[in-house]
């Protein structure tokens, strides 16, 4: 929760300077780009989290792999945080940025887990059923549950609703342990 305060402004100033750019598109890129790096590599995100390697290290480090591939207000960015000692909240802060940038496209993260892989048709209506319910363009997240054993879940913002096979069973669960066998009635 501490880090969720402390990346949320680092992730509005970035967010504020990336649209003052000609195209902030290149920077939602680099943050892409930045966000797989750290979420792919585990030794790149400890390294970030290491209070043992100095911030000389650091940017080393950043500027080996960022200097040829990001803005130039990107790797700024990158070395303000690092200077900071913010390095470690890089990830909450690029993941903040998206759901700024989301917020601004008026994109909505829609999440669908099901138990098999989706179909393109299935896809496509689900995202028109979303955009014309909610009046925003979707971003559609699937996830493969096989627990589920069916049907699906679809999550967006604080809402979800649950059609799974695993869901009815938890509810006819839950009705059969409401009756009582041995009431007497005789």
């Amino acid at each position: 929760m501490i880090s969720l305060h402390i990346a949320a402004p680092y992730a509005k100033a970035l967010f504020d300077l990336a649209m003052e750019q000609p195209d902030p598109e290149k920077i939602l890129a680099d943050i892409h780009l930045v966000n797989n790096v750290c979420a792919e590599n585990r030794t790149f995100r400890l390294m970030l989290k290491s209070p043992i390697i100095n911030s000389g290290k650091k940017l080393k480090v950043i500027d080996a792999i960022f200097a040829s591939k990001v803005e130039k207000l990107t790797l700024s960015f990158l070395h303000i945080l690092i200077r900071k000692n913010r390095e470690m909240f890089l990830q909450d802060i690029v993941a903040g940025f998206i759901n700024l940038y989301k917020k601004y496209k008026g994109i909505l993260t829609t999440k669908l887990k099901t138990a098999t892989p989706v179909t393109p048709d299935i896809r496509k209506a689900v995202i028109a059923l979303m955009e014309k319910q909610t009046g925003k363009k979707i971003d559609l997240v699937e996830e493969i549950r096989d627990e589920l054993i069916g049907g699906f879940i679809l999550e967006w913002e604080d809402k979800q609703y649950d059609s799974s096979i695993l869901n009815d069973i938890k509810k006819l669960r839950l009705g059969i342990a409401r009756i009582n066998l041995y009431l007497k009635g005789f």
